[in-house]
Parts: C-alpha cells; structure tokens; sequence
C-alpha cells in the first residue's frame, strides 16, 4: 500500500487528531454519533458486518503486517478517507498494549424498540447498570456466543461505544442490534411481544437449571454491585438464582449472564 496516499499527521494540536481525541470521552461520542474501533480483527469485523465506516487511522508499523496492509489498501480502494498519525500520537491514542496499527472512525447504530419484530425462537438481552465497561463488553461478546438477536440498555446514559467496551466485544457489538429505551418501554415490549423475562437474584426461589424457558425470551441482567432494581424484579416472568459452594454470595456480572444466556441458549436448541 502505497502510505503517502492519507496525509500525516504529527502534532498533536492537529484538529484531525483532536477529533479522533475527543471520541475517547462520552461527551464526544454523544455530540458526534462516532466511536472508535482499533485494531485488525475490529476493523475486519466492521467491514464483514458492513458496519458504517467514517474513516481510518494508520501507523506506520500496519505496513509491516500483510493483513493490516491488505485491509487498510481494501478500505482506502473502497473511498475510505483517512489519515496516518505518527508513531508517538498512535501510541498516546492507543488502549492497546501491542498496538497493531490499524483503526476506524465508525458511526453509531442504534436500532428503534418499536421496529423490533422479534422472531419466534430469538434471544434477547436487557442490560439495566453495568458499571464496568469491560464486564459489559464481555457480556455482549457472551451474547453473541450464544445466539442473542440484540441488546437493550434501560438507561438513556449508557454507552456500550467506550472504547474499553469496545474492545472487550472483540468486534461482537457488530453482529447485535442495539437499542436504548427505559425499564417500563422495555417490559412494555416484551408483554405485546409475548416475550418471557428471566432475572436473576441470589434471593431467586427457583434454581436456574429448573426452568422451562419458553421463547422468546429476554434475560436482564443488572449492576455488579446493587443486581436488579425491585422494579425489574418485579415484573420479570422468573427469578432465579445460581447455587453456590462455599461463603461465595454472588457472580461476577458477566459470568452469571453467561451462565444463564447458555442455559438459555440450550433450552432453545432442544
């Protein structure tokens, strides 16, 4: 590939490398609609998912890897705008501990609750607080691994496009459909979609594996710290709990949704 084909960028002061800054923060991700995705599995599994690109970044240690070179050539033949940072401003972009020199500019997409005509054997998940963006990541890496459709946040504030989440997902938030909505909009959509809600808590009376899931069916999953809200509690179809050995009380979020999201998943297999 030949470089000089996206300009340099050096300074940091740069407006081109302020904008790519400024998605690193919350503020900058909700005033653009943009996020950033890094690294070659990331930025392949944009394009197989025909996720809407804005632009690349390059450094240029990505022409010493074939893969990088052959994608970054694949995006600019394709009309893809971008730059090439020098190495000291990758560096200070980058989360990643082995940089592969390669990311993206992607736009957010978020899906309309009311368009979602869930099928009749589909998977859903409900985050209601994650805190951890790295729990939440694996949770919606789990979700895919598992055969969930989409993912549903109950809190207008989240944002499942932190780049420590992002990455996490190992590219998996490109094969789900998101949606953002409240807890009531979302039990909302469940009854007219006759969709059955499991929760969990340790108070849950019933032991997971004793559950006759029917479909379709959503798990909703809440903070680390607090779980569900009472109101989530409340309505869902069932709560069930995870037996635990020892003076263990409670499940890092992430595995207990994956626990329950296989259990699921099995269910519907059979």
């Amino acid at each position: 590939m030949n470089e000089k084909k996206y300009p340099v960028v050096s300074s940091p002061r740069d407006s081109r490398f302020l904008n790519l800054r400024s998605l690193q923060t919350h503020r900058g991700r909700s005033r653009t609609q943009l996020f950033i995705v890094e690294g070659i599995r990331h930025v392949a599994r944009a394009v197989e998912h025909h996720a809407l690109i804005d632009s690349l970044f390059l450094d240029p240690s990505v022409l010493s890897n074939p893969f990088g070179q052959e994608l970054a050539q694949r995006l600019r033949q394709a009309g893809v705008p971008g730059i090439r940072l020098s190495s000291e401003l990758y560096r200070d972009l980058t989360l990643a501990t082995e940089p592969q020199g390669i990311g993206a500019i992607l736009r957010q997409r978020w899906f309309p609750l009311e368009h979602l005509k869930p099928a009749r054997d589909s998977l859903w998940l409900a985050v209601e607080s994650i805190q951890s963006p790295g729990h939440l990541g694996t949770i919606i890496r789990t979700a895919e691994a598992a055969g969930v459709t989409g993912v549903l946040f109950l809190d207008p504030d989240f944002d499942p496009y932190d780049p420590a989440m992002v990455r996490a997902t190992m590219g998996s938030l490109f094969s789900q459909e998101f949606v953002r909505c409240s807890v009531q909009d979302f039990f909302r959509w469940a009854r007219s979609n006759a969709i059955s809600v499991l929760a969990s808590s340790p108070s849950g009376l019933m032991d997971y594996k004793t559950l006759a899931c029917r479909f379709p069916a959503a798990l909703i999953v809440g903070s680390e710290k607090h779980g569900l809200s009472d109101q989530s509690l409340e309505f869902a179809d069932f709560v069930v709990r995870i037996p635990m050995h020892g003076s263990c009380d409670s499940l890092n979020a992430a595995v207990a949704a994956g626990v329950l999201l296989f259990e699921m998943a099995a269910q519907r297999k059979q």
